[in-house]
């Protein structure tokens, strides 16, 4: 009897130790467990977010100061513009100064004393009429021919006056290549002689313009 209570003791008091072991153990992980989660719920947390609030910042100062030099370039480029609007002005100053003083040059000359010549016209700014027909070109005064009516739109275009307007007394040969017509309004209150020239592959163009007494 007293050989059997002997092992047996011995058996208890060996899952008594391994007890003990393996509950200390546990309690460690558990402790563990509880250190790593205040870490990472109280302190560790905060800590992260606290190193990654300054480079937002520095993030955003970036854009900041990138958008203000987009807007200095801007500014920039508006003054630029403003520049050269300004400088347009001038520019278009000069054009309409340039189209005055071709206005200005049209030459008004007084007819000699006791000729039919009221005044005699030379405007530098006429430009030939333009043509349908081909080089060579041969003066053609037939009232049907493609010269006549062209001939007639260079008097029209140097006198103003419209062709259901005109009274066509005479065209005839004024050189080579160059022509002259008399003609008068239909009431014959205004009488013209008009010199044209043809210039190759543009057209008829005035010259010189006469307004007659009668």
């Amino acid at each position: 009897m007293a050989k059997e209570i002997g092992p047996r003791f011995a058996q208890r008091a060996k899952r008594r130790k391994i007890n003990r072991i393996l509950n200390t153990a546990i309690a460690v992980v558990i402790l563990l467990i509880v250190v790593v989660a205040w870490n990472l719920f109280s302190g560790g947390g905060s800590g992260s977010e606290a190193a990654d609030a300054p480079v937002k910042t520095e993030a955003k100062k970036g854009n900041s100061k990138k958008k203000g030099d987009n807007e200095k370039k801007v500014e920039v480029e508006i003054g630029n513009k403003q520049q050269e609007k300004e400088s347009n002005p001038s520019d278009n100053g000069d054009e309409a100064n340039n189209s005055d003083e071709a206005k200005q040059k049209v030459i008004e000359t007084p007819g000699p004393p006791g000729s039919n010549i009221e005044k005699e016209i030379v405007n530098p700014a006429w430009q030939p009429i333009g043509t349908t027909q081909s080089e060579p070109h041969v003066t053609q005064f037939k009232e049907d021919s493609v010269d006549w009516k062209e001939m007639l739109d260079a008097v029209s275009y140097a006198t103003g006056l419209s062709q259901s307007d005109m009274i066509v007394w005479f065209i005839g040969n004024n050189g080579p290549n160059k022509a002259v017509a008399t003609i008068s309004t239909k009431d014959r209150t205004q009488r013209y002689k008009v010199y044209i020239e043809w210039v190759e592959n543009q057209g008829w163009k005035p010259t010189k313009v006469q307004k007659l007494r009668r």
